[in-house]
């Protein structure tokens, strides 16, 4: 019963310091992959960084860098942009595909314009200053409309 006992909690604690070990962690630019500071360097070099979030997972990585406006962008593992959230202004126009940026000029949204954008291999996702969020398939068809 001793053994069973003790083999429980030597499980249960090395089950806590895997966890302990996968939490985020503060990190610097330097140390994001190559691809991920080239695209910092390209879209956002006027902004100050204001802290970098590593996020350890199974495969690799994820990055989250949020500057001092607020702005965030997230990469993948392999450096990759996954998503960029402007609180106070728009995504660079040289993030967003031409396709969604001809949809959002061509529809009905005067005056609106896109402060956040996110994609993964099946989808890409805008938000629109009005709060409205459009979802397009990675042929950039309109999959739905979300207020």
């Amino acid at each position: 019963m001793k053994k069973i006992l003790f083999s429980a909690a030597v499980l249960f604690a090395s089950l806590i310091s895997m966890d302990a070990d996968n939490r985020e962690r503060p990190t610097t630019v330097d140390k994001l992959p190559a691809q991920a500071q080239q695209f910092l360097n390209e879209h956002f070099a006027g902004l100050t960084v204001a802290f970098v979030v590593e996020d350890p997972k199974m495969m690799g990585s994820e990055y989250e860098v949020t500057y001092t406006d607020r702005t965030e962008v997230d990469f993948a593992p392999d450096g990759s942009w996954t998503s960029v959230e402007r609180k106070y202004s728009a995504v660079p126009a040289s993030v967003v595909p031409q396709q969604i940026a001809d949809f959002v000029a061509k529809s009905n949204f005067p005056g609106q314009y896109i402060k956040e954008i996110s994609r993964n291999a099946y989808t890409w996702e805008i938000g629109l200053s009005s709060g409205l969020e459009i979802k397009f398939d990675i042929n950039f068809n309109v999959i739905s409309y979300d207020d």
